[in-house]
């Protein structure tokens, strides 16, 4: 059987789309492999970043309204607002799925400094709708949240160096 070139173009391009495929399916596969390796604290730091953020916002309404710049409901939605993003960062972090030792203590420290934020946002949001210069004070409000902003960069420093 004689084999024409229309005949044989099938077969090269078939063989050039596997061997396209085979390089594709690896790419593929060290992108994911190269996606796990990280992942966690790839993951931690984002989450870190974002509260950091969050708790910096909140800190800021507190001592607006301190000032007497910024109402008591504008405080208290700011408030609302960024705990809700402290929340969205720590259950990112909860549903991590990490590989190593070293991974699950991350977590596990990450969970802690994100706890210790959300403790900051109930102290200060007790402080604001006290209303009464009590006990908590806005000035107690604001040391626990600047004591959470402080774990939360020791957190990144170290997630950073890893």
């Amino acid at each position: 059987m004689l084999i024409t070139a229309a005949h044989a173009r099938p077969t090269v391009r078939g063989a050039r789309s596997r061997r396209g495929l085979a390089g594709g399916l690896a790419l593929v596969a060290l992108a994911v492999l190269t996606g796990c390796s990280g992942g966690t604290s790839q993951s931690v730091s984002t989450a870190v970043k974002d509260s950091s953020s969050a708790v910096a916002t909140a800190r800021l309404a507190l001592r607006q309204d301190m000032d007497g710049k910024l109402t008591r409901a504008a405080a208290s939605t700011t408030l609302d607002d960024e705990l809700k993003e402290v929340q969205t960062s720590r259950s990112t972090v909860l549903k991590l799925s990490p590989a190593t030792q070293e991974d699950r203590e991350t977590q596990k420290q990450a969970l802690d400094v994100l706890d210790q934020c959300a403790a900051g946002f109930a102290t200060a949001r007790a402080a604001l709708a006290a209303n009464d210069g009590g006990t908590p004070s806005l000035e107690d409000g604001d040391k626990v949240l600047a004591g959470a902003q402080d774990a939360l960069r020791q957190l990144e420093d170290k997630v950073g160096s890893q």
